[in-house]
């Protein structure tokens, strides 16, 4: 077969071109592909990431935020009323009340088990198990004068008060007087 004869049947094909579909079988072919995505989706970045960290952090085990989070259902109801609260150096810090510490510190070893087996990297507990922190002071319900009572007020209102024999008592109605005074 010639050069000649090659290009020839390329022609021949060109210009008699493809048969053309029926509209029925183009309407099937459009129909197939409505509503596909024409690029596949990405991969969730989720997954990616999962597999490139999960090497880096085989040896890292759960962290103090997750375990803060997951705390009742790690440790179960007898340490429900401890709080996690440190953990640096393999060494977990719980903060227990007071009452309780004592039954905790014996149950440890319970503890170590059940965050060893939840993934926790922990290699002792210590448990810290000072008094809570006071709650603030109420503000007094006493407010303060708005004007102070002019010297002469203030002199009656102490010679009628002369008569109390108890410095706290006679301090309390100087106290109230001053109060009636103002309203």
């Amino acid at each position: 077969m010639s050069l000649r004869d090659r290009f020839r049947a390329a022609e021949e094909i060109v210009l008699a071109g493809p048969r053309a579909p029926s509209e029925a079988e183009a309407s099937q072919a459009l129909s197939a592909k409505r509503g596909r995505m024409t690029v596949a989706a990405p991969p969730p970045a989720n997954k990616a990431m999962a597999a490139l960290l999960r090497p880096l952090l085989k040896d890292s085990g759960l962290g103090l935020a997750e375990l803060k989070r997951r705390w009742r259902d790690i440790a179960g109801e007898a340490f429900s009323r401890a709080t996690p609260t440190k953990l640096a150096g393999g060494t977990l810090t719980i903060h227990v009340p007071s009452a309780l510490a004592p039954f905790l510190q014996q149950q440890t070893p319970l503890l170590l088990e059940r965050l060893r087996v939840t993934g926790v990297k922990v290699k002792a507990i210590r448990v810290d198990h000072r008094a809570p922190p006071r709650p603030a002071a109420e503000p007094s319900n006493v407010r303060p004068l708005q004007t102070p009572l002019s010297p002469a007020e203030e002199a009656a209102l102490a010679q009628t008060l002369d008569r109390a024999g108890d410095p706290g008592l006679r301090s309390a109605l100087m106290r109230l007087g001053r109060a009636v005074k103002q309203s």
